[in-house]
């Protein structure tokens, strides 16, 4: 296992041409709220919509108190010209150090769909991954039903590697789940 050669006491924040990924702050409260409430983000998501702005305050809480076990590591995503307002998030969900492996997850406010800011996030932390946690393998999943996800996956160079039918209950019906994964020496040549 190579040890990553970042020290994480403070949270590391990112930049693209457009957009700075940042650690989420209680103040981004509403702002995450508004893209948890929004039934049309959460459609693809395990869970019902936020109904409560407290759901997002706790949300917030919950990602910094596991900051520090470096079990799970999420950004909020803002824009170069509006760095104090969160879009979207994105981030590990979990990390195996032990395999060198981490899976990701992601939503983004509506308002900003099709303009392909989540690529553009998710390419900095696959990025931070492999360069700085040392991660050998990414891996996402995505519902069948989300198209949209799936191809921004693979516009990264995600590989598809399988299907979990009816893997979960939502929406009063069962659902199938779409595994990636991207490996670093894929990501490095640039596969698409």
């Amino acid at each position: 296992m190579i040890q990553p050669d970042y020290d994480f006491k403070t949270f590391p924040t990112l930049e693209t041409p457009r957009l700075i990924l940042r650690e989420l702050l209680e103040t981004d409260t509403d702002a995450v709220f508004m893209i948890r409430g929004d039934i049309e983000v959460t459609r693809h998501n395990i869970g019902a919509p936020y109904t409560d702005v407290e759901q997002a305050r706790e949300l917030i809480r919950n990602i910094k108190w596991n900051y520090p076990d470096l079990y799970e590591l999420r950004w909020g995503i803002t824009l170069k010209d509006d760095p104090a307002w969160v879009i979207g998030m994105c981030g590990y969900n979990y990390w195996i150090r032990k395999d060198e492996r981490a899976s990701i997850g992601y939503d983004l406010a509506q308002s900003h769909w099709g303009q392909g800011i989540m690529t553009e996030a998710l390419r900095a932390i696959i990025r931070f991954g492999f360069d700085h946690m040392k991660l050998h393998r990414v891996e996402a999943d995505v519902s069948a039903d989300n198209p949209g996800s799936m191809r921004v996956l693979e516009k990264l160079g995600f590989k598809f590697e399988g299907r979990l039918r009816e893997q979960y209950w939502d929406w009063g019906d069962y659902h199938d789940l779409l595994l990636y994964a991207l490996l670093q020496p894929e990501f490095e040549r640039g596969e698409p």
